[in-house]
């Protein structure tokens, strides 16, 4: 007969069979939230003042960074992350460096400096 199976999540998975007194476990190592990892590198749709834009820095009252759903959740997780350990965040935008193979631009999330 067929053997009946109750799943566990990240603790594994134990495979009862009938007839069998010993249940075989396939396991996946218990993990800590310390294990968890964020990818650093934050992407985004694009920033605004452009690059050609003629206003200069002195003008400029707002910088502006356009995010789809995906960038704005991994940009979220990121600070999310990084909140827990440091009390001061910086966000960079490099709005002259946009990637050629997708056209987004490069996010960075640093410690800062009070």
């Amino acid at each position: 007969m067929g053997g009946l199976r109750v799943g566990f999540g990240v603790f594994g998975e134990i495979t009862l069979r009938e007839g069998e007194n010993m249940a075989k476990k396939k396991s996946s190592k218990r993990k800590s939230p310390r294990s968890i990892t964020v990818d650093p590198n934050v992407r985004c749709q694009r920033i605004t003042p452009v690059e050609d834009s003629r206003k200069t820095i002195e003008n400029l009252k707002t910088v502006g960074i356009k995010l789809n759903k995906e960038q704005a959740i991994h940009l979220a997780r990121v600070l999310l992350a990084v909140s827990q350990e440091w009390d001061v965040i910086d966000v960079t935008a490099w709005r002259l460096e946009k990637r050629k193979t997708d056209g987004t631009y490069h996010i960075t999330v640093t410690s800062g400096h009070q």
